[in-house]
Parts: C-alpha cells; structure tokens; sequence
C-alpha cells in the first residue's frame, strides 16, 4: 500500500517543502530540512502528509478532515474510516483534501 509511505512521522525530515496536514486535521507550513513536529493542538507525535496527497476509495483514512474528489464532492471523513466511492457515481475515484 503505497499511499503509507507518503506519511511522514514526528522526528523525519522535511523533504519537500509545502502545506502538510497532521492526523488530527491540524495544518502547518513547513521547509525542507525543517523536522516534523509533534501535533500542535495534542504536543503529541503523529504522522504528517502533504497537503497536495492523493487518495484512492479503498484507503484508509490516516488524517482526519475534509475531503473533495474530482467531481466536486465533499465529505467529512475521520482517520481509520475508508475512503468512499464518489457518492454520485458510485465509482472508484482520488481524493483530496480539500482547501
């Protein structure tokens, strides 16, 4: 399951700079060679991905929040849940998070 190896943990190094999203939906502006930090709302470690990630209907969702897929749709989804199909369509589709 690739999408795992798009979160990052509190400790890693900041590769690619950019908008990152915590497992508690916290969002936090970082620069590579910065390191993760521990969640800004909990002090406590958890795991980190890049805004602009991805998601496939199936996954498991590794940060709370608010999602959108390509047709537009949005959801609220919490972490441990799966990722839907589009609720229009019924079909497999990504998703974002939405900004």
């Amino acid at each position: 399951m690739s999408h795992f190896t798009d979160h990052h943990h509190t400790g890693e190094t900041v590769m690619e700079s950019g908008q990152y999203i915590d497992a508690d939906g916290e969002k936090k502006e970082l620069r590579q060679g910065e390191t993760f930090p521990e969640c800004p709302s909990t002090g406590k470690s958890t795991t980190w991905t890049h805004e602009s990630h991805t998601h496939r209907t199936g996954e498991t969702v590794m940060e709370s929040g608010h999602y959108v897929d390509a047709d537009g749709e949005h959801i609220v989804l919490n972490q441990g849940e799966k990722f839907p199909s589009c609720p229009s369509t019924g079909e497999a589709v990504s998703w974002t998070h939405e900004q």
